[in-house]
């Protein structure tokens, strides 16, 4: 080699004198190299590999995690419940009540054990039975109950009284009374007073007036009412203008009312008459004190032709319409009387 190559290859640097005269560099990796890049000496910046070491503990942190957070999701779901105590058994006591009321389902009924059961322990279950519930009733009040063969409602009632609190009163016991009338009517829930007011009502409408009060006074809180006012004019009623509950509210309003009807006028009950059959109640009272029209009778016909509705009649002080009132009431099963000076209250 002259001495003018080598100075030149001197010039290029050391690199170039190694890779001339050094075989292995060209093959042998440099420690740069093998370390990678982003641990290099040269500029820029690279993510670290993880080792498997790394790798392993990223894993069970990972893992822990996840059990820790699934296991308190289980806790907010599912909180601890302490163990309860079992309530001991409840005793089953006879019961006597209202038999509309609803049984309770079998899962709620608690048996009694089989070594404390007595011999009556069957019956101590309260059923719904009409016959044993008055039996009870009877029992208990010391007197007897007589059945009724028939209820406007179905349930059980002991004289035919009230046994809701809400008012609800069923079918049976006396009927509604007017100066004597309806105690042999059972059952009725709606009744219409048809009274009198013309001009030979003015010395005794007073005695009406009392009756009336009287009369609605002993309605049980069930029952309708309304009452219908007639002469040879329109004729009155009380507000609202159809039958209302007997509570103590609407037979105030009723009473208050009842102070500013006067008498006046002509006997003229048609009018009077088809309105109160076109109210369709159970009963009607019709009082007057004279004589009127035969031909109501074929109109009543006509209005009440199912007899759905009773007609009780009062000739009252004055028999000059007795005979029409007789004959309305036997044809439409009700029944008559006439009302004397010595019977008024």
């Amino acid at each position: 080699m002259s001495s003018s190559y080598l100075p030149h290859r001197l010039h290029e640097g050391p690199g170039a004198l190694r890779s001339e005269h050094d075989p292995a560099s060209e093959t042998k990796p440099s420690d740069a190299e093998e370390i990678g890049p982003g641990v290099s000496g040269h500029e820029g910046s690279a993510s670290p590999s993880l080792t498997g070491r790394g790798v392993l503990l990223a894993w069970i942190l990972s893992i822990g995690l996840h059990i820790g957070g699934l296991g308190a999701t289980l806790l907010v779901v599912f909180p601890f419940v302490g163990t309860q105590k079992e309530a001991p058994p409840s005793a089953l006591a006879r019961v006597v009540g209202d038999v509309d009321a609803v049984a309770p389902p079998p899962s709620q009924i608690t048996e009694l054990p089989q070594q404390s059961a007595a011999p009556d322990a069957l019956d101590r279950l309260f059923r719904p039975d009409a016959t044993r519930a008055a039996e009870a009733i009877e029992q208990l009040s010391g007197t007897s109950v007589q059945k009724q063969p028939e209820l406007s409602i179905v349930g059980i009632v002991a004289g035919g009284g009230d046994i809701a609190r809400g008012g609800l009163t069923l079918g049976g016991g006396a009927g509604p009374e007017f100066f004597g009338l309806g105690a042999t009517a059972p059952g009725v829930r709606t009744i219409v007073f048809v009274v009198d007011r013309s001009g030979s009502m003015v010395g005794t409408f007073a005695a009406v007036r009392a009756e009336l009060k009287r009369s609605i006074s002993a309605l049980r809180r069930s029952q309708k009412f309304h009452v219908i006012f007639f002469n040879s004019s329109d004729p009155v009623e009380n507000p609202p203008m159809r039958p209302v509950n007997a509570v103590d509210a609407n037979k105030r309003e009723f009473f208050e009312f009842l102070q500013n009807v006067t008498p006046g006028g002509g006997t003229r009950p048609e009018r009077a008459m088809r309105r109160a059959l076109a109210l369709e109640p159970d009963l009607i009272y019709f009082l007057s004190d004279g004589l009127f029209e035969a031909e109501l009778l074929d109109r009543l016909d006509e209005w009440n032709r199912t007899r759905r509705t009773k007609i009780y009649t009062i000739a009252y002080l004055d028999q000059s319409g007795r005979k029409l009132l007789e004959s309305i009431a036997r044809q439409h099963g009700g029944e008559f009387k006439f009302v004397t000076d010595d019977e008024l209250p």
